[in-house]
């Protein structure tokens, strides 16, 4: 499925969250979920990445720019580059994010250049990418040699297909990982296993 040509992230999908851009930091979903995994992703990063700062630090699928403004109280020197491919996230993200520079653009062909970022990051995101494949492989091309990628999706697999999610396994996120170049350093998972976290290394 992965290696078919397929539309990026679906008109739907970025209509709905068109429509929640303006209300969406205000979620209960923020505080119960999406704040948490963004924490533990942090901290993950914290325990893993060397000791040097990163000089870059990319979110693929960045919404309102909630995870970029977490990761620069860890590193506050960090160029902050966020993407997203629905357009009124990325104005709220533009607005509550002085500091950062956000883009219009699916995850299936990031607007940077290669060897941009030392880390990125993607949460709860993954599930929408129609390619995957691609997308793991656009992550690589961005992130230089000895760069990171912090991968957080849902993992409620047999719910989420039901209603034609994209969800991967535990093992298929490693395999789609290590099939794009990446070396998988730890798999956590978050809660009651509602959330699955994934670091890799280039």
């Amino acid at each position: 499925m992965d290696d078919k040509v397929v539309p990026p992230t679906t008109t739907s999908d970025v209509a709905r969250f068109d429509r929640w851009a303006a209300t969406y930091d205000e979620s209960v979903l923020q505080r119960w979920y999406l704040g948490p995994a963004h924490a533990q992703m942090l901290d993950l990063l914290m325990q893993e990445a060397p000791e040097k700062p990163p000089r870059c630090i990319v979110d693929v699928g960045c919404g309102t720019g909630r995870l970029l403004r977490a990761a620069s109280a860890c590193w506050p020197e960090a160029q902050l580059l966020g993407v997203d491919p629905a357009e009124k996230m990325v104005a709220e993200a533009t607005r509550l994010n002085p500091n950062a520079i956000f883009r219009l653009a699916p995850a299936e062909s990031l607007p940077f250049p290669g060897q941009t970022a030392d880390i990125v990051l993607s949460s709860l995101s993954f599930h929408h990418w129609a390619n995957q494949k691609k997308v793991l492989q656009e992550i690589v091309r961005v992130l230089r040699p000895g760069g990171f990628f912090c991968l957080a999706d849902h993992n409620l697999i047999l719910l989420a297909r039901l209603f034609g999610e994209r969800v991967k396994s535990r093992e298929e996120i490693r395999a789609l990982m290590i099939s794009a170049g990446l070396t998988v350093r730890q798999q956590q998972r978050l809660g009651i296993r509602l959330v699955l976290i994934s670091l890799g290394q280039k």
